[in-house]
C-alpha cells in the first residue's frame, strides 16, 4: 500500500463568493438600525467616506420659509418628509447626491445667541433650559452626589441583585446554613444564579431548559438548582440552602419572582395578599387543573361550595399578576424602523425605499481621492487611497443595491396583493417565497433576507414583509356551479380572510353560549368559506391565542 504523495489533477464543481459578493449579501440582510451601525464603523475605518455637510439651494430656501413661520406646527407633511418621500418619478432612485436637512447655523458658522457661559455650566444653550429643575435652588456641589440615580434601561435580573444587596439574613437562618457547609457568600451566589435562571416573564427557566445539556458545576448546590428547576427533584426533597435560596428569591418584589410555574406564581401573590379569598386559595391548591377548563360544577362539588361562590372566588384571580416579571423590567423598548414607504397616487401604488440622512448623505472624500492625480504624492500614499476607494465604492454600491432589491421586491408584492392595499388587511391572498422570487427572477435566499427584518409603511400600518406571506386553504367549487361544471382546478382561500372572519364571529357571540369550533366551520361554510373544524382549532389557538368555547363561556 503506498502511502506516500502523489500529484495529481482533477476535476470538481465548487461555488465560491467574491469578497464584494460576500459584502453585498450582508448589507442585504441587515435592518435598518444594524445598517446605520455599519456606516457608522465604515466611516471610521475608512477615510475615502464621508458624509456631505452641504445643503442645496433649494433645500435652505424651504428651511428659510419653515423657521420664519413662528407658531407653526410640524406634521407628516413637512419639506423634510416630502424631500424623503416625494415623486418617485422626480427624483433617480438610489441617489447619493440628497443631502440631509441640518441646521444651518452650523453651516454658515454664526453662532446665533448662544450663550456659552451658561453652555459649558449646565449644559444649555440658552437662559431656557429644559432639563432643569428651575424650581429648585441653587445646590451645593457635593450635594450632587446624593441625588438618586434612577433605574432606567436597568434589566430584571439587576434590579433583583439590587434587592439581593440589601438582603440580610437573620442570626438563626445563616447558623443554620453554616451548619449545611454553606456560608453567607456562597448563599448569595445560589440566589444569583437562580437570578440568572429567570426568564422576561420573571418565572425560572423550566421550559426552556428542558432539553438543554445539564450544566455541571463544582458546586454541588448549583447542580441541586439545576436538578430542581428541570422538575428532576421536588423542592422538599432538596438541600436546606437550595430551598432558601428559592425563598428568597420568591420574597423580592413583585411578588410571583422566581415562580416555577402559573399556578406557584399565583400562590405566592394570594399568600400575600391580605384578606384574599381563602376559596380562591383552596382552588389553585387543590383545583388548579379544573380551573384551567374553567369547570364550576365540578370545583364547587369537590370542595363543597356552591357554584356560584366559586365563580365569585376566579373573579378575584384578577388581582394577581400572570406575569410578574415586566412590572420590574424597565429595559428599552426597541422601535421599528420602516425601510419601505408605500405612495398612492392616482389609485395606484408604488414602493418607495426609506433613506435616513446619514444614509442620504453618504459620499467619497473629494481631497482623499485627488491624492491619487497629485504627482507629487509617493507611491504608498496612492496605493493607500485606491484600495481604501475600491473599498468606499464596493460599499456604496452595497447600499444601493440593498434599497433597489427591496424595492424591487416590495413592487412585486403590491402586483400580487393589489386587493391586500386596496381593501384591506383581510384580503390578502396566499403567496410564497418563490412567488416573488420567480417574478423578480432573483434567488429564494435573496428574497428571503430582503423581507426578514424589513417593515414598509402602509396606509393600514407598519409591516413586516414577512407579514404578506401567507398560507392558504384548497377549496374545491361548490356542486352546481359553473366552475364545478367546467372541471375548474381547486381554488385557494386567503388564511387571513378566515382569521378576520373568525374572530368577528368570536366577539359577537353570546359569551353565555359561545361558539364551539363545529359552529364556527358550520358558519365560514355558510359565507362560502368551506375549513375543517381541525383548521379553525388550529387557527383559533396558534393564531388569534382564543380560548376553547367552554373556557369563554361566562356564567351570570
Amino acid at each position: 500500500m503506498d502511502l506516500g504523495m502523489n500529484l495529481g489533477t482533477s476535476q470538481r464543481l465548487e461555488q465560491t463568493l467574491s469578497p464584494q459578493l460576500l459584502q453585498s449579501i450582508n448589507i442585504l440582510q441587515k435592518t435598518s438600525l444594524e445598517l446605520e451601525t455599519a456606516i457608522k464603523d465604515e466611516l471610521e475605518s475608512n477615510p475615502l467616506l464621508e458624509l456631505d455637510d452641504s445643503m442645496p439651494d433649494e433645500e435652505r430656501e424651504v428651511r428659510d420659509e419653515e423657521l420664519s413661520e413662528s407658531g407653526a406646527e410640524r406634521s407628516g407633511e413637512s419639506s423634510a418628509d416630502n424631500d424623503a418621500y416625494g415623486d418617485a418619478d422626480d427624483r433617480e432612485s438610489g441617489s447619493l447626491d440628497d443631502s440631509a436637512l441640518v441646521d444651518r447655523g452650523l453651516l454658515d458658522g454664526s453662532d446665533g445667541d448662544v450663550n456659552y457661559e451658561q453652555l459649558f455650566s449646565d449644559g444649555t444653550g440658552s437662559d431656557d433650559a429644559p432639563f432643569k429643575d428651575l424650581n429648585a435652588g441653587n445646590a451645593e456641589a457635593d450635594d450632587e452626589w446624593d441625588r438618586p440615580i434612577k433605574d432606567n434601561g436597568k434589566s430584571l435580573q439587576e434590579q433583583l441583585r439590587d434587592q439581593l444587596m440589601l438582603w440580610s439574613g437573620t442570626r438563626d437562618q445563616l447558623e443554620e446554613l453554616a451548619k449545611n457547609n454553606c456560608s453567607e457568600k456562597r448563599f448569595r451566589s445560589l440566589v444569583e444564579y437562580l437570578i440568572d435562571s429567570v426568564n422576561e416573564d420573571g418565572f425560572l427557566q423550566v421550559g426552556e431548559q428542558e432539553n438543554a445539556p445539564i450544566n455541571i458545576s463544582d458546586d454541588e448546590f448549583i447542580n441541586e438548582i439545576e436538578t430542581m428547576i428541570r422538575g428532576e427533584k421536588k423542592l422538599e426533597e432538596c438541600s436546606l440552602p437550595v430551598q432558601e435560596a428559592l425563598h428568597v428569591l420568591q420574597g423580592f418584589n413583585p411578588r410571583g419572582i422566581g415562580a416555577r410555574d402559573q399556578r406557584e406564581c399565583f400562590l405566592i401573590q394570594a399568600y400575600g395578599i391580605p384578606n384574599f379569598s381563602p376559596l380562591a386559595i383552596k382552588i389553585l391548591e387543590n383545583c388548579y387543573e379544573d380551573l384551567l377548563e374553567l369547570r364550576y360544577a365540578k370545583i364547587g362539588k369537590a370542595l363543597g361550595e356552591p357554584t356560584e361562590s366559586v365563580q365569585k372566588a376566579i373573579a378575584s384571580f384578577a388581582r394577581l399578576n400572570p406575569h410578574p416579571g415586566f412590572s420590574l423590567s424597565n429595559a428599552r423598548i426597541q422601535t421599528v424602523s420602516a425601510d419601505l414607504k408605500i405612495i398612492e397616487k392616482r389609485g395606484k401604488f408604488s414602493a418607495e425605499a426609506v433613506r435616513s440622512p446619514m444614509q442620504k448623505r453618504l459620499r467619497i472624500n473629494q481631497t482623499y481621492k485627488a491624492i491619487i492625480d497629485d504627482k507629487n504624492a509617493s507611491k504608498s500614499d496612492r496605493d493607500y487611497v485606491k484600495t481604501h476607494l475600491n473599498k468606499a465604492m464596493e460599499f456604496m454600491k452595497a447600499v444601493d443595491n440593498r434599497y433597489s432589491t427591496m424595492e424591487l421586491v416590495m413592487q412585486a408584492i403590491l402586483k400580487r396583493q393589489k386587493e391586500f392595499f386596496s381593501k384591506g388587511p383581510a384580503f390578502l391572498k396566499p403567496m410564497v417565497l418563490q412567488d416573488i422570487a420567480d417574478d423578480v427572477k432573483r434567488d429564494v435566499s435573496t428574497v428571503n433576507r430582503v423581507t426578514n427584518g424589513k417593515f414598509v409603511d402602509t396606509p393600514y400600518g407598519v409591516y413586516e414583509l414577512k407579514r404578506f406571506f401567507t398560507s392558504g386553504i384548497k377549496q374545491k367549487p361548490s356542486a352546481g356551479s359553473a366552475e364545478s361544471s367546467s372541471g375548474a382546478e381547486e381554488e385557494i382561500l386567503g388564511s387571513a380572510q378566515v382569521l378576520d372572519a373568525m374572530k368577528k364571529m368570536i366577539d359577537e357571540e353570546d359569551k353565555r353560549k359561545p361558539l364551539s369550533d363545529q359552529a364556527i366551520s358550520d358558519k365560514l361554510a355558510e359565507m362560502g368559506m368551506k375549513v375543517a373544524r381541525r383548521t379553525v382549532a388550529k387557527y383559533r389557538e396558534n393564531s388569534l391565542k382564543i380560548l376553547t368555547a367552554s373556557q369563554r363561556k361566562i356564567l351570570k
